[in-house]
């Protein structure tokens, strides 16, 4: 299947293409195969973004017409869409769910559509904001692996991209730390520093640190959508949230041992 130096003679159509990740996903990977569609339920939707990107669209009703097909829609839509189109798929064809959540979605799909479709359920570590793949990282939990995953993920590999392969619960254990945890703190932040401030304006006195952390409360409400998906959805949440929340009440009084916290963080989440 492969060919050195030439697009691959594959049909890869992005359900929900028309969105901001699958935008992200078609501009990485429409030079590296021969035929990219953007699908979308809004026909007129699809045909924007395609001819923004100079590669073909295509209805939803014609999604299955594809050598490997990557749903990227919201969180809660995912196992119906993916169960639908499943049905539909040719034999040996590929089915990527991008679900920020495993539990539930790739488990409730690989076990709902059928087997003679390969199916790989992904999770991008990053957001629509990024140009490019290059040194990203991807989680694949392999449900039901064949030629056409292994090609995919040496595109995405190709692409730059860092992958490593899990399974829906070393995922979910692992995003409930990463990705409810942080999301929850920034919460917590934004709820007790319109406590504090009693509503008074503190942009004058934003430090450059501060800033940073704007950024990413901005991109949380940007997609507040998914973010409060994860924390719905992700089986191990609750316990995360109880965590911190139990963490800080016993760091009110705080003492200069409470460093070996950040140091301790560090080595955990900082690569060697």
């Amino acid at each position: 299947m492969r060919n050195e130096g030439k697009p691959l003679k594959l049909t890869v159509g992005i359900v929900g293409g028309a969105g901001k990740m699958g935008l992200l996903l078609a501009r990485n990977l429409k030079d590296k195969i021969e035929t990219l569609r953007i699908i979308s339920r809004d026909t007129s939707r699809a045909i924007e973004a395609a001819e923004g990107l100079g590669v073909e669209w295509a209805p939803i009703e014609e999604a299955h017409r594809n050598n490997i097909l990557i749903v990227s829609v919201p969180i809660d839509e995912t196992v119906a869409v993916c169960k639908s189109l499943g049905q539909r798929m040719a034999a040996g064809s590929l089915l990527v769910d991008l679900a920020s959540v495993k539990t539930g979605i790739a488990d409730t799909v690989a076990n709902s559509t059928p087997v003679r479709i390969e199916y790989l359920s992904l999770h991008p570590l990053f957001g629509p904001q990024v140009k490019d793949m290059t040194g990203k990282r991807w989680i694949a939990v392999q449900a039901r692996g064949g030629p056409l995953t292994d090609e995919l993920l040496k595109i995405l590999a190709k692409s730059g991209a860092v992958v490593k392969k899990a399974t829906v619960k070393e995922h979910d254990e692992a995003m409930a730390a990463i990705q409810v945890l942080h999301h929850y703190a920034l919460l917590v932040f934004s709820a007790a520093i319109n406590r504090i401030s009693s509503g008074k304006v503190l942009t004058d006195y934003v430090t450059e640190s501060l800033e940073k952390t704007l950024q990413n409360i901005e991109v949380m409400e940007e997609n507040w959508g998914t973010i409060y998906a994860i924390q719905r959805l992700n089986p191990h949440s609750h316990e995360a949230r109880e965590t911190f929340a139990k963490t800080a009440n016993e760091m009110l009084e705080l003492d200069e041992d409470a460093k070996v916290h950040l140091e301790r963080a560090i080595s955990m989440l900082k690569p060697p």
